[in-house]
């Protein structure tokens, strides 16, 4: 059973569904529906046997609204298409990877709502400068308060002092991107249940119990008035030196929560403010770590454009886990002057941005040092964890690309090559005369673990006319599995062996051929002519370097007077 997956998170769905099609289905992109399990994530398991299949996700049921498929992770059919690509050996269940990319999904945008529209650089206007205005901004990544988590950025509440209102609300809640709570003194805040906010409060409301200076106060479950026992940090002055922060100024907001202490505090331009104590997971989100978070904001009959910019997503300071082979993306704090410094830069896309994308073989910590809004250095570790064990991950230890074997006179030449490893030691090559008894003949190491595409090769001199081989891989446990489809090779061959050699960028015709010169064609899948050469032949071999090719072809090998002598498909693979 082969279960695929697909993050549609950055997707609008089309009416007609999400569609899975490949070579196992007849490329038919109306007839495999795929399921919507949550959080945007599409699935469907099928019943495939061992073998390579390609394959791609489509938004809809038609061409046109297929994904296209990075080169760094597909593979071209010969006819300019590029598929994505698995080998199945087992039961496996296959990562969600995001629709048109080759690794999970980088966060999107806020989701805005309301009132709400963006300004652009990460900036958005919680309400315009209007009456009985309210908007709502919603980060699709969630937090996870088993965890600690840091966030800072900027608000701006508006020029009107005297008659402006109301406020805007840093809010944690479980019911998703796409909520907005009352406007006017509720500040878009009020009426949400399950919930935490942290409320920059511009307006005095006498029947909220309201202070008469703009106030921070920390609350739950969607209650405003600061007399009721939801309010579990108190109102105090916002701003340290001034009563009015209704200045048209922006202003820094850092916001820590400690999961070790259950502490929240909050900063207001760089000076600790507000802070409560207080079991969210348990006594507000009933035993459930993963919120959403993001920010309200309402107006009534008296207004303010009120602005906030942030990043969306949060710096999560402890612990993720992944599969081997899969990737996560590391999140950071905003950064002053945008520099950032991750170590160790091993298995990083890029160490000098906020959200690398980390692909580490086994588990790794790693450390990013930046300058945060209020010109303090930050140093915050996050361990990526690489799961070994557990019913999270399938862990199949060599996934296969190919194995073949190939003959000529009495020596045999093994080709196979690996889309990733993991813990592998080392391969054999087995050798049986009846199809049941092997025994080995070759063993070549492994690469341990590695998510990158290696090729091997290995000849050996026959010992037999007829026979059977099959690879096996040993694990470092001293496990070993039949990984290689068994060959039969009857009788001795005169056959040529073309191999190409990726690292050379080598195609090399070995055969029974004399020092002389000989032609070499190459066709596409089309009939076209790419690639001609006369070529001197030595001890046996042609050798063609610099191909500017990629894909499947046919080549053919002609003596000078035109007599053919093979006639193949060859794959070049760079």
């Amino acid at each position: 059973m082969v279960t695929f997956q697909v993050d549609m998170s950055q997707m609008v769905i089309s009416p007609q569904g999400v569609h899975l099609a490949g070579d196992f289905q007849a490329w038919d992109p109306a007839a495999t529906l795929m399921t919507d399990i949550g959080g945007g994530v599409y699935s469907i398991t099928l019943d495939l046997p061992p073998g390579v299949y390609e394959y791609k996700f489509i938004n809809g049921d038609t061409w046109g609204t297929d994904e296209i498929v990075p080169i760094a992770c597909g593979i071209d059919d010969g006819m300019g298409n590029i598929n994505r690509f698995v080998t199945i050996s087992a039961d496996v269940v296959l990562p969600a990877v995001c629709f048109g990319q080759c690794n999970v999904c980088q966060p999107a945008s806020f989701v805005m709502n309301g009132n709400a529209t963006s300004l652009g650089s990460n900036c958005y206007n919680v309400t315009p400068g209007l009456q009985w205005q309210n908007g709502a901004i919603w980060s699709n990544t969630q937090i996870d308060l088993n965890m600690d988590f840091s966030l800072q950025f900027v608000i701006n509440l508006g020029t009107n002092d005297a008659g402006g209102a109301d406020g805007i609300v840093f809010v944690l809640q479980r019911l998703g991107s796409a909520v907005i709570g009352a406007n006017g003194g509720g500040m878009g805040y009020s009426s949400f249940g399950t919930s935490l906010g942290v409320e920059f409060d511009t307006f005095y409301n006498a029947g909220y119990n309201d202070p008469t200076y703009d106030h921070i106060a920390i609350e739950i479950n969607g209650q405003v008035n600061h007399a009721f026992p939801e309010c579990i940090g108190a109102p105090v002055q916002m701003s340290p030196t001034n009563a009015n922060t209704e200045d048209g100024l922006p202003h820094i907001v850092t916001i820590n929560w400690d999961s070790t202490t259950q502490t929240l505090r909050v900063y207001f331009d760089c000076t600790l403010r507000a802070q409560a104590t207080y079991d969210l997971v348990n006594n507000v989100f009933g035993g459930e770590p993963l919120v959403f978070w993001g920010f309200t904001g309402a107006t009534g009959e008296m207004f303010n454009q009120q602005r906030i910019c942030a990043v969306p997503n949060a710096m999560i300071t402890d612990q993720v886990d992944i599969c081997p082979g899969a990737s996560t993306m590391l999140s950071a704090g905003t950064s002053v002057n945008g520099i950032y410094n991750w170590t160790p830069a091993t298995y990083l896309n890029n160490p000098n941005i906020a959200s690398p994308i980390a692909s580490p073989p086994t588990t790794t910590v790693y450390t990013v040092s930046y300058l945060d809004l209020c010109f303090t250095t930050v140093t915050q570790q996050v361990t990526v964890n690489v799961l070994t064990s557990g019913p999270a991950c399938f862990f199949l230890p060599v996934s296969l690309a190919n194995f073949e074997v190939k003959t000529f006179h009495d020596e045999l030449f093994f080709e196979w090559s690996t889309y990733s490893e993991w813990q592998n030691d080392f391969f054999t090559i087995e050798e049986s005369i009846d199809g049941y008894s092997f025994q080995a003949i070759l063993e070549v190491p492994g690469h341990f673990t590695t998510n990158e595409h290696h090729e091997y090769r290995a000849e050996h001199t026959r010992r037999r006319e007829d026979a059977y081989y099959r690879l096996l891989q040993t694990d470092i446990n001293g496990q070993s599995r039949i990984i290689g489809q068994t060959h039969f090779v009857k009788g001795f061959s005169d056959d040529y062996i073309i191999q190409y050699f990726k690292q050379q960028n080598l195609l090399q015709v070995m055969g029974n051929l004399e020092d002389a010169p000989y032609v070499v064609e190459i066709f596409d899948v089309s009939g076209r002519l790419v690639d001609q050469r006369s070529i001197v032949s030595q001890s046996g071999y042609v050798q063609l370097f610099g191909l500017e090719l990629n894909g499947i072809y046919m080549l053919v090998l002609k003596k000078m007077d035109g007599t053919s002598l093979y006639n193949g498909k060859v794959v070049i693979s760079k």
